[in-house]
């Protein structure tokens, strides 16, 4: 049996009303905590996650509020690094960092960021950890990188959490990102994928683990849309309004095929069997987002008859 913790994913493009009433049930129902998606535009208005997660602070008193996964590009390393510590101050030590290098071309390229090469944008993530990590623990903190340099610089008051803020890296590359997760994060994050991926960047992450840290392992964590009802007619009717809401553009069993990859669904006791082949494979940590946002029902039958239970 294993002790999985549970966060919700909200789905920040809904908007300020349903973002916090999704964030306000889920620490009611006893999620673990509320992770925010960075995006700066798409087909969707889409709110800010840094700036929504500070209202959020407000407006809750335990559940962990946190980033899956901030763009590595779009915020200096040396004010995240300060941003993140005030946060934490704020909150009460509830901050939960995620970050990854970034992706999203048409937003860098709409908000009038450079878009380097892959391998450029995961070395400067991995120097921003460094600058991250200095000013938390160190004071005054110096680095000077290819990237990034922080002179005699203070970041006071440090977190309250120690030693450091928990990071968790979001990224897949097996030579570099999987090697950069092992060096410097508490935990990965990917969406769910098919069992021969998922096992294979596990024990390429464990590998890495092993060479390169102290601590042979790190907590693994997936991302993952959820369709749970009771019934399957109720199951259909989720996966046809979640269609219609995120507009594809293309037909629906082709749209369907592809994020079936991406998706725990069924009855809960389906949804349970297939955390428990996830878990199997070394998942302890899961971030669901219910594909029925804004209604509640998804978000409460799984916090009803999942979280808290072993597995």
């Amino acid at each position: 049996m294993v002790d999985v913790k549970y966060g919700v994913f909200p789905n920040v493009r809904l908007g300020w009303e349903a973002t916090k009433l999704t964030v306000q049930e889920s620490e009611r129902l006893g999620y673990d905590s509320v992770l925010l998606a960075d995006h700066l535009m798409g087909k969707r208005p889409i709110l800010e996650c840094w700036t929504t997660l500070s209202a959020l602070s407000s407006l809750t008193t335990r559940i962990r509020l946190g980033t899956m996964v901030l763009c590595n590009s779009y915020r200096n390393p040396a004010l995240l690094a300060k941003m993140a510590a005030t946060l934490d101050n704020t909150s009460a030590g509830r901050v939960e960092l995620g970050l990854g290098a970034g992706w999203k071309q048409e937003e860098y390229v709409g908000y009038g960021y450079e878009f380097p090469t892959p391998a450029t944008r995961v070395r400067q993530l991995e120097e921003a950890l460094i600058v991250m990590e200095k000013l938390w623990t160190e004071s005054p903190a110096s680095f000077e990188g290819k990237y990034f340099k922080i002179i005699q610089a203070f970041c006071e008051p440090k977190p309250i959490q120690k030693p450091r803020i928990p990071v968790t890296v979001g990224g897949t590359g097996e030579k570099l990102m999987l090697k950069l997760v092992a060096k410097h994060a508490d935990r990965s994050n990917w969406w769910v994928c098919p069992k021969e991926i998922f096992t294979r960047r596990i024990r390429i992450l464990d590998e890495y683990c092993s060479r390169l840290r102290k601590r042979p392992r790190i907590e693994k964590s997936a991302t993952s849309l959820v369709n749970i009802a009771d019934s399957q007619e109720q199951l259909s009717r989720n996966l046809k309004e979640f269609y219609r809401a995120e507009e594809p553009d293309k037909p629906y069993e082709e749209w369907l095929k592809q994020i079936s990859n991406r998706m725990i669904s069924g009855t809960p006791e389906q949804c349970l069997e297939q955390l428990h082949r996830l878990t199997d494979m070394g998942a302890t940590y899961f971030m669901v987002r219910p594909i029925d946002l804004p209604r509640t029902e998804g978000l409460r039958l799984f916090a009803e008859k999942i979280v808290g239970r072993q597995i």
